[in-house]
């Protein structure tokens, strides 16, 4: 008695006997999932990578185009818009057939590479808040433009190698039996290396954020304490501070939206198939799904919701009048 199989989509992709790779099925995503279910899926799907695309797109132009924004910090702002604008397209791809081998592994790279260089773009804009804050007399030195774009490719050289090395694992795994499901393809070897790489970077953000915290701390103490006179003297540091502020909410956050891929990776290697029930499964990649949507959609609606700067800009981009009101541009940035 033969039974058929499923793609990630729930297409026949072919049959094998009973009891034979039975627990590959239970790990498909949304396998068995009801017809009405899934097409709520896809239009979940299409509506959260519209707004990725438009809403990051759009820090991207702004950015791009209005060039006193074209600073350091607001580089690693476009360089992590960059990438979830990228995870608006690996939510397509992810809806789209992988049946064989080579589009499996290049889905794969894709959304391996994405996901790495958007975790190293959250790290990135830590550390440049970090060195404002921390060495701000010598911030303008330590964190040129020229120096913030070498970080930014060696983070992406460094992203593309390790999506290449997840695609050529999942590449000598395949089978014809085979579901592209990218959490049981890799071996543990590579789980292991993603784990220790968010492990690092974790140690790397709360070593800065204690840092900055402390900082922040003494800041608002003095400028309590402080005459009119004082405060002025600590106006662009103030100004710092706030925009700091905004941005490690903006990545702290995002760091915490993509735990949830990284528990349900670590689960699905450590715990026996037999212990994870198809629900908690399912509810997991749930948590993990809506963890990627709100990531991506996060940064873009903080940055025009806080920055007056970038609202402005985005009406200057589309022909509005400019506002009589000066831009918010610290001088030390």
């Amino acid at each position: 008695m033969n039974e058929t199989r499923f793609d990630n989509d729930s297409n026949p992709i072919g049959s094998q006997e009973d009891g034979e790779d039975g627990n590959a099925l239970s790990n498909v995503y949304f396998y068995q999932t009801p017809t009405f279910v899934k097409v709520l899926m896809v239009l979940l799907f299409a509506t959260a990578s519209a707004v990725t695309l438009v809403g990051n797109g759009l820090v991207i132009i702004v950015i791009g185009k209005i060039r006193r924004l074209q600073i350091p910090a607001n580089l690693t702002i476009v360089n992590l818009a960059l990438y979830d604008f990228l995870m608006g397209l690996v939510a397509i791809a992810v809806l789209l057939p992988h049946l064989t081998r080579l589009r499996c592994v290049f889905v794969v790279v894709f959304g391996s590479s994405v996901l790495r260089g958007g975790v190293l773009g959250i790290g990135l804009c830590t550390i440049n808040r970090y060195v404002a804050i921390v060495h701000p007399l010598r911030y303008n030195q330590l964190m040129t433009a020229k120096r913030t774009c070498i970080l930014m490719g060696l983070c992406l050289l460094y992203a593309l190698a390790t999506g290449i090395a997840i695609g050529i694992d999942v590449a000598y795994s395949w089978g014809p039996l085979s579901t592209c499901n990218i959490d049981k393809e890799i071996t543990s070897g590579i789980v292991a290396f993603q784990i220790t790489n968010y492990i690092a970077l974790v140690i790397i953000m709360t070593y800065c954020y204690i840092i900055i915290a402390k900082i922040a701390w003494d800041h608002t103490v003095r400028m309590a304490a402080a005459t009119a006179a004082q405060r002025e003297e600590l106006s662009t540091f103030d100004a710092i501070m706030k925009k700091s502020k905004i941005m490690l909410i903006v990545v702290g956050t995002s760091f915490l939206f993509i735990m949830p891929n990284v528990i349900h990776t670590l689960l699905v290697h450590i715990v026996e198939a037999s212990k994870l029930s198809a629900s908690g499964l399912q509810i997991l990649r749930w948590i993990r799904l809506l963890g990627f949507i709100i990531n991506t959609w996060l940064n873009p609606i903080i940055y025009f919701y806080k920055y007056k700067d970038f609202r402005q800009a985005a009406k200057e981009l589309f022909g509005c009048k400019p506002s009589s009101i000066a831009p918010f541009q610290p001088s030390m940035e």
